[in-house]
């Protein structure tokens, strides 16, 4: 598989010279962009592993658009390329989020080199933050990403929701198809969330069957809207083995809670969600209800 590389440079002949140095090595896939405007759209478009980015860049600066893909895409690695080697430059670059720093001229091997060790150190970051059965965060970088937004959202007064999701009779699967059977729904669910989810968001294995997902910039009302359209889609999937469950169908039940500016905390915001899980339960299961 090709690694996606997204090279950002004002100059065309900087990104066709970086394009044909990347070119004598396999395995390289590489998109070129002189508007640093254009950057996260992109990103958003299309997968990419790495970013080489120049730090002087017209209209947006480089450290702009550096805190703008850092903030939007957290993981994802951002080499600057810059022919102002200083330290105070290369400094401020990895304190804004840079994986590494390369001054211009640089040769072809030193520049995959560089590619290479930040793609390294990625995935090792990756396996560090995620879940190992579902492939999403796991419990403990999903209350590092919730203090995160609690705080930013305090901030800054902005909306901040959180999905707290708890699969339905999954006890009932398990003893009639086996606990591998149920891993597998489980993966399967977590890729369907995922899928489902904005770039922004932050869905993540909470414990056991139970999922959680961080909505930045959204109110009570669109968060619900996005609970409905998550269970309904769930419902609609055809899970291994559901028709034999009550309702023929695998379903969620999901908490939604909304923190309350400026008095909310990170627990408070958990345990309204996950009242609201217990009452979407206690309800009938497979529906969504929101905290009060």
């Amino acid at each position: 598989m090709a690694t996606n590389v997204l090279v950002v440079d004002d100059e065309e002949i900087i990104c066709t010279l970086f394009a044909a140095m990347l070119s004598q090595y396999d395995g390289y896939h590489v998109v070129t962009t002189t508007d640093g405007r254009t950057v996260l759209d992109i990103l958003r478009r299309e997968p990419f592993e790495v970013v080489l980015l120049d730090i002087s860049m017209p209209v947006i600066t480089g450290l702009d658009v550096l805190r703008q893909i850092t903030q939007a895409f957290e993981e994802l690695p951002v080499i600057i390329v810059t022919g102002h080697g200083s330290v105070e430059v290369a400094v401020e670059s990895m304190q804004a989020g840079a994986a590494d720093f390369v001054t211009k001229p640089v040769p072809a091997a030193v520049l995959h080199i560089r590619i290479q060790k930040a793609l390294e150190h990625a995935r090792t970051r990756r396996l560090a933050s995620t879940d190992g059965l579902t492939e999403v965060y796991n419990h403990r970088t999903f209350q590092e990403r919730l203090a995160q937004e609690v705080d930013r959202a305090r901030r800054y007064n902005r909306p901040l929701s959180l999905l707290m999701i708890d699969v339905d009779r999954f006890k009932a699967y398990n003893d009639t198809y086996g606990h591998p059977q149920g891993d597998v729904v489980l993966q399967e669910l977590a890729r369907l969330l995922k899928d489902m989810s904005r770039t922004s968001d932050t869905v993540a294995r909470y414990g056991g069957e139970e999922f959680a997902i961080i909505l930045p910039e959204t109110d009570s009302v669109s968060a619900q809207k996005i609970g409905q359209r998550l269970r309904e889609h769930v419902e609609r999937h055809a899970f291994p083995g559901a028709e034999r469950l009550p309702g023929g169908a695998l379903t969620i039940s999901i908490g939604v809670a909304t923190q309350v500016i400026p008095s909310s905390t990170k627990s408070a915001l958990v345990q309204a969600a996950d009242a609201a899980l217990y009452a979407a339960k206690g309800a009938g299961r497979n529906r969504v209800c929101v905290a009060e």
